[in-house]
């Protein structure tokens, strides 16, 4: 199971000021004002909150994944190449097609209350004669093209006829 921790959402922060009136003046009818105080804070993410976003960016839209995103990053590509992964790519170089191992819609598992993880998990089975390496995996937003995220490099595995190979994204927001 590939499983990617301290992934932290966006903080927001506001900016709190408080001023008193301290002069009318009669003239322009305005009140000079003097700063009081001023206050930074930044923001809770809500339970409620942490599964819409879940929901956004992972779900399908049977899940209520919302229509105007596209789909959620919940199709999973493999790959042989031995390239580290690297912030810039938008492809996964060399993408395996066929004999089983052709990108494929995970089955996504979305946090329910308090939860901060999803999951997002296909069983691949090999059907070609020869063997095939697999060492890279890339979460996607379509079944071909669209945009790739969370691309993990792990220990090569070699897939020989009838072998699966599970891959469990465990995605957590805190």
């Amino acid at each position: 199971m590939l499983i990617l921790e301290n992934i932290r959402l966006p903080r927001a922060k506001v900016l709190i000021e408080q001023h008193r009136a301290y002069d009318y003046d009669e003239a322009t009818g305005l009140y000079r004002y003097h700063k009081i105080d001023e206050v930074e804070a930044y923001n809770l993410v809500t339970d409620a909150g942490r599964v819409r976003i879940h929901t956004y960016l992972y779900g399908s839209s049977a899940q209520g994944q919302r229509a105007a995103l596209g789909g959620g990053l919940n199709y999973i590509g493999l790959t042989n190449n031995g390239t580290a992964p690297a912030a810039g790519d938008t492809a996964l170089t060399s993408e395996l097609s066929g004999n089983g191992l052709t990108r494929a819609q995970g089955t996504v598992t979305l946090p329910t209350g308090s939860g901060t993880t999803t999951t997002i998990q296909n069983i691949f089975t090999y059907t070609g004669v020869s063997s095939q390496g697999v060492q890279k995996t890339a979460l996607f937003d379509a079944a071909s093209g669209g945009t790739m995220a969370h691309e993990i490099q792990f220990t090569q595995r070699t897939l020989f006829q009838n072998d699966t190979l599970t891959v469990a994204y465990s995605i957590s927001l805190a």
